[in-house]
């Protein structure tokens, strides 16, 4: 059973003399942004009162009128300095990260390497820390609408200027103690390194035993790779015309009263059955892509006279039956061709894989919008060439969004584009093109299809005119 998060303190940071900026740190930045940012229940942009208490609070925040910090799972909580002689009572809330959610965080943390372990054994949430959390699109930063603010002060503003104080001071605190954003989310920072070493621990005896079962397959006599024996017999043609096989006749329907698994007598292998279900599609696969090359054969039999036009037949005949390809790659495909009902096998399929299968649904709807070029964009780190960005603000300007008195105001994060207030942003790809997506369920997913110019490829996923 997980131990109990604790109770955090913190000392009330005092700026320098001269300083104007109220953080320093990437934590801290995003947290004054999360304050900042106006949230859905805004509107289009903040009131003129909230600015001036936003104002009022980065002062009384200066001043040193916040008190010791104390952060507990779910809050913040201080003593603030106001007009009266008694200091108000403050607090944050925000919800704990939830067990899926410190899941995902952990697995890209530990995915990071071994420099990320080390930064949390030094008691630091370093840049290794800010890459991982980037990539694991994970909220270790609360959105601005999961803040909820509570002061015992009349003012009637949320937040008032006193617990906006409280949220800037905490902001300035992360610059030095970023392990408070743990506590707050549910976790602390012992937990989150012993949790990470663990699973590195798991990951290295993993490798270690696929590299000794790897061993042993390649002491096995082995076969002809397909690639290597339709090379074979392209060659073999190449002195004369290719003679090309009948197809053979469609596949029975099944017997009455059968379903398509029951139809099919399993193959024993070792002692183990093959899931009929899978068999099936894995065959009906093959098949489609078999009957891709041999409609292409047959268009190509007049236009291969030369060695040099059979080799380039030969590749991009071997593409089409994505010999030799990426695992990876070949079971989003599959996954993205499947019906509803074959998806639930296509997982299946996915266990020998070290994957999520959340993370192959996204993909193969990622793939289903853009192809293969479309997996460069799902991690959102691309990072755009410079005049490129700037001619997609540039259109992103000119856009109107229904329900909105004003352009969307883009924000980058690593290879994204992100609309201030809307849950769509844009991702970079290595194909040159702007791939929508939109958070649906705390998961960010492909929206439409991509596009050279950034407005055209928000029309579907944003609703835009």
């Amino acid at each position: 059973m997980r131990r109990r998060t604790g109770t955090l303190a913190l000392p009330a940071p005092q700026l320098a003399r001269g300083q104007r900026e109220m953080a320093s740190s990437w934590w801290g930045e995003e947290w004054i942004d999360s304050l900042q940012t106006p949230s859905s229940s805004f509107g289009y942009g903040f009131s003129a009162g909230h600015d001036s208490r936003l104002a009022r609070a980065r002062t009384y925040a200066r001043k040193g009128a916040v008190g010791e910090i104390t952060v507990r799972p779910g809050s913040v909580a201080a003593r603030v300095k106001g007009s009266r002689r008694t200091p108000y009572r403050c607090e944050i809330h925000v919800p704990e990260l939830s067990e899926a959610q410190w899941d995902k965080l952990f697995e890209d943390w530990t995915a990071a390497g071994r420099e990320l372990l080390l930064e949390l054994a030094q008691g630091r949430l370093g840049v290794h820390a800010v890459d991982a959390a980037v990539r694991a699109e994970t909220d270790l930063v609360p959105p601005p609408d999961a803040f909820v603010y509570h002061c015992s002060c009349p003012d009637w503003g949320d937040p008032c200027k006193h617990a906006a104080a409280l949220s800037y001071a905490f902001a300035r605190a992360l610059d030095t103690r970023a392990e408070a954003l743990l506590v707050l989310r549910g976790r602390d920072l012992v937990e989150a390194a012993t949790e990470i070493s663990v699973r590195h621990g798991e990951r290295e005896q993993s490798a270690a035993d696929e590299a000794q079962e790897e061993a042993v397959r390649a002491a096995r006599p082995t076969g002809v790779p397909a690639g290597e024996a339709f090379t074979r017999a392209r060659a073999r043609a190449a002195d004369g015309p290719a003679v090309l096989p009948v197809l053979p006749a469609p596949l029975l329907a099944p017997v009455v009263g059968q379903d398509k698994a029951a139809a099919m007598t399993p193959v024993l292998l070792v002692g183990e059955s093959v899931a009929p279900e899978a068999l099936h599609l894995l065959a009906v696969d093959a098949a489609r892509r078999a009957s891709a090359v041999y409609v292409w054969a047959v268009d190509q039999r007049d236009v291969t006279d030369t060695k040099a036009a059979a080799g380039a037949a030969q590749t991009q005949a071997a593409d089409l039956l994505m010999l030799d390809g990426d695992p990876w790659h070949d079971t989003v495909r599959r996954a993205a061709a499947a019906a509803d009902g074959d998806l639930p096998v296509v997982s299946r399929l996915l266990n020998s894989s070290d994957r999520a299968r959340t993370q192959l649904a996204r993909a193969s709807v990622a793939w289903r919008y853009g192809g293969p070029a479309a997996l460069s964009a799902l991690d959102g780190t691309l990072v755009p060439p410079p005049e490129t960005e700037a001619a997609a603000r540039e259109r992103l300007l000119q856009l109107r969004i229904p329900g909105r008195s004003g352009p969307p105001r883009p924000r980058r994060t690593r290879g994204r584009l992100q609309l201030v207030g809307e849950d769509v942003e844009l991702r970079w790809g290595s194909d040159g093109r702007w791939y929508p997506y939109r958070k649906e369920r705390g998961q960010w997913w492909a929206a439409g299809p991509p596009a050279t110019d950034a407005d055209e490829a928000l029309y579907g996923a944003l609703g835009a005119e």
